[in-house]
């Protein structure tokens, strides 16, 4: 689900970058214009307008607040579904023709069903501790032979995932090219930041009345057959995530009662000018943190009955709409 969001946005900035050719000739502002100038740089505004002064003063740097709406999803072991709803809040600060910097806060809610049954998963918690029996290897006799008692209760892993990040974030503009363009009609910009990712993760294990599911009607799905596969689970599933997701205890740090990690932020966005102090923006955002766990899942499909690890992190993105005030 992740590539379809990646292909819509790279569309929508080939669209966009193909109809900026003919905005540039007539967008921005008048470099004349000492509205733009703050009182400390005056002078050497005046010394420019009288060919007193070989640069020109630099213009004043604004503050803005935004609000964004989105979809954020999570890639992992288990496939997402979207969309799902999530919103960021933030503040931000110019500090030059390039870069400015962010504070953003980003909360939503991510959730996941695989079409593909598994019985490999007497690892996980959520599954295991609600009395589902999954394939289990065994060891033993005089010559520590390996055994197997197969599974007799297909799973099909999903998960609800509240997903918070706090970050700070530097942003590159990529079309300022000409200097002093102070109002440009559209910008093209370039996202990297650190910050703090906590979250909850949640499966529907049980039904209404506390015991395991039933999916022995539904065969595992295929790619073509996703669609039909996840419509007559959800037709089994009542959708109360009810159960907690499979955890590391070991190493478990937590803000706000929630798993926190240190996280890491890159995106790309666009905006475009409604008028001199509101834009409208769009952005796609990719956070990477060192957790197997925003999905619930983390056990691979091998070896059988005695699953290990599985060797990636879990991502999560965010695709936004946003709307956004230059304060002053």
């Amino acid at each position: 689900m992740a590539s379809k969001n990646y292909a819509f946005i790279l569309g929508l900035l080939v669209l966009v970058m193909t109809t900026q050719a003919q905005m540039s000739a007539t967008g921005g502002s008048d470099w004349k214009d000492s509205s733009l100038i703050p009182p400390s740089r005056m002078a050497q505004h005046n010394e420019f307008l009288n060919n007193q002064y070989i640069f020109p003063a630099k213009p004043r740097n604004q503050w803005e607040v935004g609000l964004k709406l989105g979809s954020p999803s999570i890639s992992g072991d288990v496939s997402s579904v979207f969309p799902n709803f999530g919103y960021g809040l933030h503040v931000r600060k110019s500090i030059g023709y390039i870069v400015s910097l962010r504070g953003e806060f980003f909360s939503g809610t991510a959730t996941g069903l695989s079409w593909k049954s598994d019985l490999n998963y007497m690892q996980n918690t959520a599954w295991k501790n609600n009395g589902y029996k999954g394939h289990t290897r065994t060891y033993g006799g005089a010559n520590n032979s390996v055994g197997l008692i197969p599974g007799t209760d297909r799973v099909f892993y999903n998960y609800k995932t509240k997903l918070n990040d706090l970050s700070f974030q530097a942003l590159f503009n990529l079309t300022n090219i000409r200097f002093h363009k102070a109002e440009p009609k559209f910008s093209l910009y370039a996202i990297l930041g650190v910050g703090v990712t906590f979250y909850e993760t949640n499966i529907d294990a049980l039904n209404a009345s506390g015991q395991k599911y039933n999916f022995s009607s539904i065969p595992t799905g295929t790619w073509e057959t996703r669609a039909d596969t996840r419509s007559a689970i959800k037709v089994i599933l009542d959708g109360t995530y009810e159960t907690a997701g499979d955890a590391n205890t070991l190493t478990n740090p937590k803000l706000f009662g929630q798993t926190a990690r240190a996280s890491s932020t890159i995106g790309m966005g666009m905006a475009f000018k409604l008028s001199k102090r509101v834009n409208l923006s769009i952005e796609e955002r990719l956070s990477f943190v060192k957790d197997d766990l925003l999905d619930g899942q983390r056990w691979g499909a091998t070896p059988v009955g005695d699953a290990t690890l599985t060797t990636h992190y879990d991502t999560y993105n965010f695709l936004s709409v946003g709307l956004n005030i230059n304060i002053f």
